[in-house]
């Protein structure tokens, strides 16, 4: 996997094996790391043309709600727009991470593109084969 872009908080992968998005968050993300990531995989998602991406909380610590209406209101629309097809969203185990994941994607569920899993290989199994 090729890094596209590093932070504290978190890491943007292409994995040019599965042509998906791999991004592994860390910590408690700042409202500004999450919108950097987010808006770091939006570019990549329309410059590799891809539609799929593995993203992984398990490492997420806390919670970061602050930002969670922000990506459901604003980015995660972008992403459906420019052609995400299948997001794949591993949780972390901390209950508070766990309620600003789904507070991002409350607003979004009329779509079938955003998932979220408890483990790899269930996320893994979906983008490859759903």
């Amino acid at each position: 996997m090729e890094i596209v872009y590093d932070e504290d908080d978190v890491t943007v992968y292409w994995d040019n094996e599965n042509h998906w998005i791999h991004v592994d968050w860390r910590n408690i993300p700042s409202d500004t790391t999450v919108k950097n990531g987010c808006e770091q995989m939006l570019h990549l998602l329309v410059h590799k043309q891809c539609s799929r991406v593995f993203n992984d909380n398990r490492n997420v610590i806390g919670p970061w709600n602050t930002a969670a209406q922000w990506v459901a209101e604003d980015w995660f629309p972008r992403m459906l727009t420019a052609g995400l097809k299948k997001f794949a969203w591993i949780q972390s185990a901390n209950i508070l991470s766990k309620f600003s994941a789904r507070q991002s994607t409350a607003k979004n569920q009329e779509t079938d593109a955003i998932h979220l899993f408890d483990d790899e290989e269930a996320a893994v199994h979906w983008l490859k084969h759903s």
